[in-house]
């Protein structure tokens, strides 16, 4: 271009839409340096980096993640996917790290069977309020004994608590809500897809 540029007495800069002061100098720019960097393609890139990591089991003591989902206390919530070795999984959003004696003496879990989810709404109020994060333990769905638990609710993710309905058969369970201005559903055992138990909250002050 410079030289097209001298052949045809141009002023410098003139093919690339911009002019040149005696000052400035055209330099060739490193690959990895064309664009300036982008705070979000960077998150995103070590977002998929940690679950390419989580999917082959390198997750180091005591890390778990959060996950890109917002869990409703009412209607559910949605999160985009990402997809990792073929299987669509919601994004990481941040990783965080507890004592491992915490997480697997006093939560009994282990760092590949958690995840950490922010929520929203109100109808666990007071129990969880909009904000607050819940570690869900994936290995523990069956919903007895009666807890909170993260259940696909046909739309998104929901935080509930559930109680075995006594002496159903086919046996039911009932889906409650902490705050009292909200209903009460129950469903068969069968049809619930329960996500994992909540085991921890943390919580703003």
């Amino acid at each position: 271009m410079t030289a097209l540029e001298e052949e045809f007495a141009l002023k410098p800069g003139s093919l690339f839409k911009f002019e040149i002061g005696e000052e400035d100098t055209i330099r060739r720019v490193p690959v990895g340096e064309e664009f300036e960097p982008d705070p979000e393609f960077i998150e995103d890139r070590t977002a998929h980096a940690v679950e390419i990591r989580i999917q082959r089991g390198d997750l180091k003591p005591g890390e778990v993640p959060e996950r890109n989902v917002v869990a409703g206390l009412g209607e559910g919530g949605l999160a985009p996917g990402v997809m990792v070795d073929g299987k669509v999984l919601d994004g990481v959003r941040a990783v965080w790290r507890l004592p491992v004696d915490y997480l697997h003496t006093e939560l009994r879990a282990r760092e590949a069977e958690v995840d950490f989810i922010p929520v929203d709404g109100d109808s666990m109020i007071p129990t969880l309020l909009p904000g607050d994060r819940v570690m869900i333990n994936r290995a523990q769905t069956a919903p007895s004994p009666d807890g909170l638990f993260a259940i696909f609710d046909g739309i998104g993710i929901a935080v509930k608590r559930l109680e075995v309905v006594k002496g159903s058969n086919p046996v039911k369970i009932r889906i409650k809500s902490d705050n009292p201005a909200h209903g009460t559903d129950e469903i068969l055992a069968e049809d619930l897809q329960v996500i994992g138990r909540v085991v921890c909250k943390v919580t703003r002050l």
